[in-house]
């Protein structure tokens, strides 16, 4: 079985600590949102008891009704001419030696799966997981399919990726940068704190693991 390195995107791969909220804005600043488009997170913020970061993670009612095709081709507009500059050059350079070594290469995030293959194609990985969402009838209905690659969720997703790629799951690097993220870093050889928050950088240097401080990039809206 091969050797895998698998990225986490936000704050990993890319400085912002979201693509789908930059992108949600870009949304929302050229017509792409309404305000009808925000109001059907009204529910969802309700049913998480107003916590914001739960409602972003598993809901995705302002895609609702949205054009699966004309929204994958404006995500490709916005983030494909922006890959080059986003992404971290030292982390380039870890995609590339990785890709020397003849590793599977793959993205593991709790973004949307629309983004995360953007970075796909022109980092040319060989695939990504990430929030799948549910489509009826070519179009978008707001709800997310399967389980969610976040905190313990990503330990789920890991396996699947591991069936997916034949991959050996203890023969792989896993980048990551936030404390949630522990629990599917433990669950590989190598794992690797990339601008880690201060709780994980905490636990990895406990846990005697590399630490990459990324040079800063920015990630804009317009």
């Amino acid at each position: 079985m091969r050797r895998a390195a698998i990225f986490d995107l936000d704050g990993t791969l890319i400085h912002s600590e979201s693509a789908e909220r930059t992108f949600f804005f870009h949304l929302l600043g050229n017509g792409g949102i309404s305000p009808k488009d925000i109001l059907q997170m009204v529910p969802a913020l309700w049913r998480t008891k107003f916590n914001l970061h739960r409602m972003i993670i598993a809901d995705k009612h302002y895609l609702r009704g949205k054009s699966v095709e004309k929204f994958r081709e404006v995500a490709a507009r916005f983030f494909e001419p922006r890959v080059e500059k986003l992404v971290f050059d030292r982390m380039k350079e870890q995609i590339e030696k990785h890709r020397q070594a003849g590793d599977v290469l793959l993205i593991l995030s709790g973004t949307i799966d629309v983004i995360a293959n953007c970075f796909v194609r022109e980092l040319r990985l060989d695939g990504a997981r990430a929030i799948n969402l549910d489509i009826k009838n070519g179009k978008y209905t707001g709800r997310v399919n399967g389980v969610v690659p976040y905190g313990f969720g990503k330990l789920e997703v890991l396996r699947e990726l591991r069936r997916t790629y034949k991959f050996d799951q203890n023969h792989t690097t896993l980048y990551a940068n936030i404390y949630s993220d522990r629990y599917v870093m433990n669950a590989v050889e190598e794992p690797v704190a990339v601008n880690p928050d201060k709780r994980l950088r905490r636990y990895a240097e406990r846990n005697n693991w590399k630490v990459i401080q990324a040079e800063r990039g920015i990630l804009t809206p317009s």
